[in-house]
């Protein structure tokens, strides 16, 4: 396939490495020369810059995947979708973290386009195409989300996108862009946020710098996603703030819950493992 990938940070330089060495002509753009160098030194030589971008570059592509944040994905789709010979033979999908906004926005604002949503659940604290590798998504799951089930090339457009993933090495499961932006918020948006309050929380048993460090692998462990781009999570969250409130709620209700039975003197901690392990193997189906 001749794929363009539009945002080549993490997961689209990821993205770009492990296509390129399965044969598929790949082109994209990055907003920096630093991140294009760094692409051109991982082999990827075919890369414009953000303000050299348009339509045109487009033009004999099979795909379009927009690696960028979902603000950005909306006036993207838009300006494609200006150009009408893209209108019906130009496949795009996206890498968002939430689904329901962007499978929106098409359906209401360009019914016509062949888009079909994806989310790898992959990635690193560390953002950046440096941080690229060819291998982030084997064996990782894919959640696919067609933004209309009536479109008229819909089947394929999914087949095709699902066939990629599979091909790239991922295990895809095609879900309702709703449901998909609801589970997100309870394994991995409120997560993210939890673990920031829990560095911040903690920053007060910090101590004086000249004495050693009070945190182990624990708080290493607890707080590690707290290192992301908080200007990529304002995004996230803000674009699934329903249901990361929801979350956050149900956290806090947990939280002083347990809370009262400490300071009562009957808490089951015991249980309270007992049953946490036991949820972690659900989620993690192990």
């Amino acid at each position: 396939m001749r794929i363009f990938i539009q945002g080549m940070g993490l997961i689209g330089a990821s993205m770009a490495l492990r296509l390129k060495e399965l044969g598929h002509e790949v082109a994209g753009s990055v907003r920096s020369e630093k991140s294009r160098d760094v692409l051109k030194s991982l082999g990827l030589q075919n890369i414009a810059l953000a303000d050299e971008f348009s339509a045109k570059l487009l033009e004999g592509r099979d795909l379009l995947v927009l690696g960028l944040n979902i603000s950005d994905c909306l006036p993207a789709i838009d300006a494609a979708m200006a150009t009408a010979s893209l209108r019906k033979s130009l496949l795009v999908t996206d890498l968002c973290s939430t689904k329901e906004q962007i499978c929106d926005y098409v359906a209401a604002h360009h019914p016509y386009m062949r888009f079909v949503g994806s989310h790898p659940m992959a990635g690193k604290e560390i953002q950046g195409p440096a941080a690229a590798e060819a291998s982030l998504f084997t064996d990782c799951t894919v959640f696919i989300t067609p933004a209309r089930a009536d479109a008229p090339t819909q089947a394929n457009d999914v087949k095709t996108v699902t066939d990629l993933w599979r091909e790239i090495g991922a295990k895809t499961c095609t879900i309702a862009p709703d449901e998909h932006d609801r589970r997100m918020a309870y394994v991995s948006h409120g997560l993210h946020l939890a673990a920031c309050l829990i560095a911040r929380l903690s920053g007060a048993a910090a101590g004086s710098a000249d004495l050693p460090t009070p945190a182990a692998g624990s708080y290493r462990d607890m707080t590690r996603i707290a290192l992301s781009s908080g200007a990529m999570w304002q995004d996230i969250v803000t674009s699934n703030q329903k249901n990361v409130a929801e979350w956050l709620r149900a956290l806090a209700a947990e939280s002083t819950a347990l809370a009262a039975t400490l300071d009562a003197g009957n808490a089951d901690i015991v249980t309270l493992f007992s049953e946490a392990a036991s949820a972690r193997a659900k989620v993690m189906r192990t």
